[in-house]
């Protein structure tokens, strides 16, 4: 009788257990891995039935050039893999939008990226001196990446169509960009920053098994938010979930890790073309290129100098000897620096300069100049004068003739450097805290120098450029970093103290330098 109670207990408990296991599989099943999505306007069985002629990709850009471009090379990468035609918003310069979670992001982008919308809205006086966004409305513009990149030739190597939505900020069913062949009626977005869970990577036609009662249940996963960046990826085989969709959003776009393709042989033929020649060099904009090829023809031409870009505020915040003070405000920028630290943050610089650059340029910086050259002679003349004397405009160009003789007749590999700072635009007229670089490097020059004698005016052009129509703006100071990649990117070498996204891309400018031009 024990024996048969026993067996009876055990019996129970077992089918109790399961009845839990069931249960518990009938509620889970298939939520495999932690991907990302929103569903809008959708039916899952109209889904099936329907049959989109043209499908769309597009996301919300955000951050610095960089992460923008990064952004709409992972779209070409997703438009080839899914066959789908790109969207591309348009390019933000000047004052970045940060990273957000998807809706905060959209809203910035649909409602304060809209410079017209934005204009009605500041012409008021309380809004135009309280509201911060119309206080920093001329900070920053958008402009068309074709005005400045050949996006016609991703379409004719790889077949990837792309629109430009330059009307507008609506995306999805508001879509604002001209050129779609129909109405958006399906939208599914994604998102791997910002959401858990994604409904849309799972059959959502498919009955689950709702228990022991035999019940079939469709599980709707509850999407939640972050205000940190998840670490979501998006497998390969996962795409296919999405095949049937008319249109996916994406939100930021810029991690490409997170967004993996199947390693085909296009997707790399992709890949090596998008690192060596499409949607590299910013060249499209015609005077802008111009004006960068006066430069580099005054620098001694293709390959006869290098590029050098000191970022401080970086140096400064990866610094903590000198990145607060004594009481621990924060430090920022050089100007908030003591003489004598500005002194030794030049002198890390310096160094971390010379660990990087080609070990021949290093070997002729490091030697004296030869005594019976020009250049021996400028340089004991500006050592004698006044700093206000040797950075004049006229004393300058001498340096830059003397530099340029000296390569061409003593030494080939002596190194002329095109310098761009976030501190002030004429070091030379700071010796007392560019003396360690220029002690090294006299061969120094930026675009202040251009400009001071005439070589380079963007004022003459800018206003008349189609592209270029935003009232109040400062196109000069937006269009900077193009200008700068358009010289560096014809220089022998280039260099970042510290290191950014930047050097990846100068990186990608020129792979092969010419044999006849080489040091």
């Amino acid at each position: 009788m024990t024996r048969l109670t026993r067996l009876s207990v055990y019996l129970v408990a077992l089918l109790l257990f399961l009845f839990l296991s069931i249960s518990a599989l009938s509620k889970y099943q298939k939520v495999d891995s932690p991907t990302v999505s929103k569903t809008t306007n959708h039916d899952s069985n109209q889904q099936q039935q329907q049959i989109y002629s043209t499908k769309y990709l597009s996301w919300l850009p955000h951050g610095e050039f960089t992460d923008q471009h990064e952004a709409f090379r992972n779209a070409i990468r997703l438009g080839k893999e899914l066959d789908r035609t790109v969207i591309a918003p348009m390019l933000r310069l000047g004052k970045p939008v940060s990273w957000q979670p998807f809706d905060s992001l959209a809203q910035t982008y649909s409602l304060t990226q809209d410079k017209q919308q934005l204009s009605e809205k500041c012409r008021t006086a309380s809004s135009a001196t309280n509201d911060q966004a119309c206080i920093t409305m001329n900070d920053w513009t958008e402009i068309p990446w074709s005005s400045l990149f050949d996006l016609k030739a991703i379409s004719t190597e790889f077949g990837i169509p792309i629109i430009e939505r330059t009307q507008g900020h609506g995306w999805g069913t508001n879509e604002t960009a001209a050129g779609l062949r129909d109405p958006i009626v399906d939208v599914a977005v994604v998102d791997v920053l910002t959401f858990i869970e994604n409904a849309t990577f799972y059959s959502t036609n498919d009955g689950k098994w709702g228990g022991i009662l035999g019940g079939r249940q469709r599980i709707v996963k509850q999407h939640q938010e972050q205000q940190l960046p998840l670490k979501t990826v998006i497998r390969p085989e996962q795409w296919s979930s999405l095949q049937q969709r008319q249109y996916i959003q994406f939100g930021a776009l810029s991690s490409t890790a997170r967004y993996q393709v199947h390693s085909t042989t296009q997707q790399m033929a992709l890949r090596k073309a998008l690192n060596r020649h499409l949607l590299v060099s910013p060249n499209q904009m015609a005077p802008l290129k111009q004006q960068a090829d006066q430069v580099i023809a005054m620098l001694g031409g293709v390959n006869h100098f290098s590029s050098l870009r000191l970022n401080f505020a970086k140096v400064i915040a990866l610094d903590a000897r000198v990145n607060k003070d004594s009481f621990g405000t924060p430090r920022t920028t050089m100007d908030d620096l003591d003489t004598q630290t500005q002194k030794e943050v030049m002198d890390a610089v310096v160094l971390e300069v010379f660990g990087d650059i080609p070990i021949n340029q290093a070997v002729s910086a490091a030697l004296p100049v030869n005594a019976d050259s020009t250049l021996a002679s400028v340089l004991l003349e500006h050592q004698q004068a006044p700093s206000s004397v040797s950075s004049s405009p006229l004393e300058r160009r001498r340096l830059l003739d003397a530099c340029i003789n000296y390569r061409q007749q003593i030494e080939e590999r002596y190194p002329i450097y095109y310098l761009v700072n976030d501190h002030i635009p004429s070091p030379a007229s700071r010796p007392d805290i560019y003396g360690p670089l220029l002690s090294f490097f006299p061969c120094l020059f930026t675009k202040n120098d251009m400009k001071q004698w005439g070589e380079l005016d963007m004022t003459t052009w800018i206003f008349s450029h189609p592209a270029l129509q935003d009232k109040g703006v400062d196109y000069e100071r937006m269009l900077d970093v193009m200008l700068d990649v358009l010289i560096a990117g014809q220089g022998y070498s280039f260099f970042e103290v510290p290191n950014s996204p930047l050097t990846r891309f100068m990186s990608w400018q020129r792979r092969v330098v010419p044999a006849e031009h080489s040091q």
